[in-house]
């Protein structure tokens, strides 16, 4: 088959869908990733620009800001966004290099990512939304069909069974797909994380697109490096380590790192409850303290704390309550045995391979 997967130009809409590309690839299918061409040359399967060349996240964020009629309204900026902007650039670009390349025999887009949704839907080519997000894809679906007209896709889910609040929907459109995370090329190696050490290791990150909250990270490596013994800090590819001033010497401040790679090293992460981040430590069975700052982060984290897969520290608690927070959660048997049952839950869904027979039987 020619497969066309295509993502919002963003970190956490793309990396999601990379193994499931990968594997399709691997299956002897022609493969064709339609995103920000910046990714070109750093996935395993062709790059084509999905958006308008030069365009970036932060161009289809500001234009998106500049249609938001009142900012008082926390949809209003999504609905923008998802529903207006993003589709506008990315729906004829996929149009024009289907006309020029050849229509695909099915499409896989990040669920978020309408644009491709529509555009499949034009030239009638079979769908599926790649669920990046840990909420109900109901609720954004439904939001986003107010401003604009969305098809109902088959999803393919990566939440385990235990986070939704419901048993899965039918098989029919509803396809349950291991997590596995994906980094790419260009993250930093950290040899000495996966050397033996002794006492704690942590790892922290706020995300590739939030370091603006420089004093929230400052602050929380500060309080995580006094009760851990090896601390790394991710802040993210756009992001200046030198921000964070000085650290104590036990911690190491990269831009970008393999996060699933990182995972497997550690023994608590610290974060801000973005969806990959969120799903790839409950895919590596690590406990969890969720500083949100923004989006559907206050959501994931809400879940996590409701699971009992970790805790909740908003950026205007008490000084010490991110140190205090990590102390609980490596010490609390009951948690950390939860926590591992998820990961073993997760380990159990169909790998992306066993998606792809999926997609062949079907089509």
């Amino acid at each position: 088959m020619r497969i066309t997967f295509s993502a919002i130009p963003a970190f956490g809409h793309l990396n999601p869908m990379v193994p499931l590309a990968a594997a399709a690839a691997a299956a002897g299918h022609e493969v064709t990733f339609m995103a920000s061409g910046s990714f070109e040359g750093r996935l395993p399967v062709p790059v084509v620009s999905g958006v308008p060349d030069g365009m970036t996240l932060h161009d289809l964020e500001q234009e998106a800001l500049a249609g938001v009629r009142d900012p008082a309204d926390p949809f209003a900026w999504p609905m923008a966004f998802f529903g207006i902007v993003t589709p506008r650039h990315i729906m004829p670009r996929l149009l024009e290099h289907w006309a020029q390349a050849g229509r695909p025999d099915l499409v896989v887009h990040d669920g978020a990512n309408i644009g491709a949704a529509r555009a499949a839907d034009q030239v009638g080519v079979p769908a599926y939304g790649f669920h990046v997000a840990l909420g109900p894809p109901e609720f954004f679906l439904g939001m986003l069909r107010k401003v604009v007209d969305v098809p109902d896709d088959p999803i393919i889910d990566p939440r385990p069974a235990s986070w939704l609040d419901a048993a899965p929907p039918e098989q029919a459109d509803h396809i349950p797909i291991r997590s596995v995370a994906w980094s790419g090329p260009g993250g930093a190696a950290v040899p000495w994380l996966e050397e033996a050490g002794d006492g704690r290791t942590a790892y922290l990150t706020l995300g590739t697109v939030a370091f603006g909250a420089v004093d929230v990270l400052r602050r929380s490596v500060l309080e995580v490096a006094a009760v851990c013994s090896r601390v790394l800090v991710a802040a993210g590819p756009e992001g200046d380590p030198g921000l964070l001033g000085e650290l104590p010497e036990h911690v190491q401040v990269e831009r970008y790192v393999d996060q699933g790679r990182v995972l497997d090293h550690v023994d608590v992460a610290v974060h801000h409850g973005g969806s990959g981040t969120t799903l790839n430590c409950l895919a590596a069975g690590v406990p969890q303290v969720i500083t949100p700052q923004g989006a559907d982060q206050f959501i994931n984290a809400a879940r996590v704390a409701e699971l009992g897969l970790g805790q909740v520290v908003p950026n205007e608690a008490e000084p010490g309550t991110v140190g205090a927070a990590v102390e609980r959660l490596l010490s609390d048997q009951d948690l950390l045995s939860q926590v591992q049952a998820v990961r073993d839950e997760i380990a159990r869904m169909p790998h992306p391979s066993k998606v792809v027979q999926v997609l062949e039987a079907r089509h």
